[in-house]
């Protein structure tokens, strides 16, 4: 097998893990609000997850990208790779400074407040839209990258 297709099969199961775990946090949030009981332990799931699976896999399917595009020799300036690193650094804009301190910030509000503060529910409004948006981003980079249009 060579280099490149090692990169690739890499690449495509860190896409896996960290859109397929971006895609479990809906069902852990309502799971969560069935249970109320059960919804800080669900946050702290999905903040848990987000730290140290779906990012780490994230920021390595963008090294392996990256490599992959130097090993084939593709120009960074393809339009689907433009496309493609346009909408990760979207994505990076939108859940670091954004999605992850409201999930923190939400996790808090509900220790410290309750589920029923309004601090927790605007929070948890703002955490639904974030991610949301995320994980459309999500499914937009694959879908470049497996249909590689040319625009």
């Amino acid at each position: 097998m060579n280099t490149y297709l090692l990169l690739k099969l890499t690449h495509i199961l860190c896409a896996i893990v960290a859109v397929g775990a971006n895609m479990s946090y809906a069902l852990w949030l309502m799971v969560g609000k069935m249970n109320p009981q059960h919804q800080l332990f669900a946050l702290k799931g999905i903040k848990r997850l987000d730290d140290w699976v779906a990012n780490p896999a994230y920021i390595l399917a963008l090294i392996t990208g990256h490599i992959m595009l130097f090993v084939g020799e593709i120009p960074i300036t393809t339009p689907w790779v433009m496309a493609g690193e346009i909408l990760f650094i979207a994505q990076g804009v939108i859940a670091f400074p954004f999605y992850t301190p409201t999930l923190r910030k939400q996790i808090a509000a509900g220790e410290a407040h309750g589920l029923d503060s309004e601090e927790f529910r605007r929070l948890d409004r703002k955490g639904t839209a974030l991610g949301m948006t995320l994980n459309i981003l999500a499914v937009v980079i694959v879908a470049v990258m497996v249909l590689k249009p040319q625009f």
